[in-house]
Parts: C-alpha cells; structure tokens; sequence
C-alpha cells in the first residue's frame, strides 16, 4: 500500500471536516491556546522526566491546568515516577477506543497526564479516521490545558526533533558531566540542522553541585551554540542534587508534593515562575502541531 502524504491529507481532511463550517470557524477551532512545551534530553539519566513531572506540580500549585504527554516510547518513565497506573494510552485514542479526555490519567494534584505506550511510535502510516481522531484529540487537550508538557525521549531521534518542531518551546535538560554537555549540544545541533528557524533554546542544568557549576555548563554551551550553530541558549537555573529528591524517587512521590520544603522543589518553583513570566517562542495551531507532528514520521 501506497504511503500518502500525511500532511497534505491532513489539510484536505481539516478543510472537509464538519466541525469547521468556514473560514472564521475554523481559525477559531485550529488557534492554540495551550502553551506547548517540550522536554529534551541529549541522553538518558540527567532528570527529564523528573523536571517535567516537578515543573507541571509546581504550575499546578500556581492554578494552571497541565497536561504531560509522556512520549518515552515504550519506557513510561511518567507513569513510574508518579507511582500511577493509567487505564489508557494513546493508542486507545488512535484506535477509537476512547476520546482524548478520557484516555488522560489523573495524577498527583490534578495533574493529567498521557501515555505514550507504543501507540505513537505508528504515526508514520496512521489511517485517514486516526489521522482525525489525533487532531481532534489535540483539540479536546488544548480546551483543557493551559500548558502542555511533551516529555520526549532522551536521545536524538527522528521523534524527538518532531516533537521540538510541533512545540511552541522547548527545554534542554543536561548535568554537569561532560558526556550529558557533549549529547546536549549534539541534540542542539541536530534540531538545528533539521530546524533552521529554530531560535532560541531554554536550558536547564540538573545534580549541579552549586549555582557555578552550573552556570559555567551553560557559559560553555551556550558559548559552542552560539559560535557554531547560530543558536542563543535562554538559562532557566539548575537543580541541586537534592537526598531528598532521591528518597522522592524512591517513594515514587514528586519532591515538590513529597519534600516541599527540599532545595530541589524551591528551584523547581523558580523556575516555573521563569517560565510563566516568558513569553511563548512560537506561535500554533493545532493544524500546524498535527502536521509539524507527523511531517518526519511520515518521511
């Protein structure tokens, strides 16, 4: 069977579908208005999955509704973490099992979130009524977040960058150690490569042992972003490493619920504050985040 574009079958079956009856309509319908943020990593093991986790408790303590998109293929870090079982994945919402909403899991404070599973590891050859049901699933979650959280997988892949291009923003997650500083700048490279417009990144350093240590990691690739790949890197401050973000961990129990008073849940909430006084880096529709979505998957 022949592989159509997905993107150009997205805009023709956007344009048909009964829920956009003209042109006002439909810029209404397709405007985000959910801040979409991903989460990225250049490897494994530097706290991604924690920050996001931390970073959507800590808007939900300052009232903002937020969704996590745990799209870890296979690996459900998000679900470990907060020590909940989700009934649904997305899968579920491809097959038309369930709607989006439904298929979202309560966490922690209200927190929602989205497994992943293996279902969007198929978005390279989605059928045209899948292809609908994940854009009007988009739409459900824009009407019931403010933000958006796409915890990626670490790494550098095909899906990762996907999820780079669709976001409005985006964060990079590192440590100090020199191979996470290595991997991070390759990640950065690769989005710029693929992604020329790209603009600027956000940066977050993880286990710093003090606030020089970690803003001599940003000075040193921001310094290498900057020269070589034309990128400006924004620091959004670190994150100690914290005993009781590791006993945390443990529990599987957010610090920021579990040890409020701990160091690594007060940079958590300096952090978000940052983030909620910034403006959005790029501006979406849910037209645009479908296509952008599946754009390379489909390639």
């Amino acid at each position: 069977m022949i592989v159509m574009d997905q993107a150009q079958r997205l805009r023709e079956l956007m344009a048909q579908n009964a829920y956009m009856p003209d042109e006002q309509a439909a810029a209404e319908k397709t405007t985000m208005n959910a801040r979409i943020i991903a989460v990225a990593s250049g490897k494994g093991g530097v706290g991604k999955s924690n920050f996001s986790i931390n970073l959507a408790i800590q808007m939900r303590k300052l009232g903002k509704r937020v969704v996590i998109i745990d799209a870890d293929f296979g690996l459900a870090n998000v679900e470990i973490l907060l020590g909940v079982a989700p009934k649904h994945t997305v899968a579920d919402v491809l097959n038309g099992t369930v709607d989006m909403e439904s298929a979202l899991t309560i966490g922690p404070m209200g927190c929602m979130f989205l497994s992943g599973g293996s279902g969007m590891a198929a978005l390279a050859d989605l059928t045209e009524n899948q292809l609908l049901r994940l854009t009007d699933g988009f739409v459900q979650l824009d009407s019931l977040a403010d933000f958006i959280l796409i915890d990626t997988r670490a790494g550098i892949s095909n899906a990762v960058v996907n999820f780079i291009r669709a976001a409005s923003d985006t964060i990079v997650v590192t440590t100090p150690d020199p191979t996470a500083i290595a991997d991070a700048y390759t990640l950065i490279k690769s989005v710029k490569t693929t992604m020329p417009d790209v603009g600027i990144l956000k940066l977050v350093v993880n286990c710093a042992v003090n606030d020089s240590e970690a803003q001599e990691v940003f000075e040193k690739l921001n310094g290498v972003s900057s020269r070589f790949l034309d990128i400006k890197l924004v620091y959004l401050g670190s994150i100690p490493f914290d005993s009781y973000l590791v006993r945390a961990v443990r529990k599987q129990k957010p610090v920021s619920i579990q040890y409020p008073f701990a160091e690594s849940a007060n940079r958590y909430s300096e952090i978000c504050a940052t983030i909620l006084d910034m403006e959005t880096g790029r501006k979406n529709s849910i037209q645009n985040f479908v296509m952008k979505l599946i754009g390379r998957f489909s390639s």
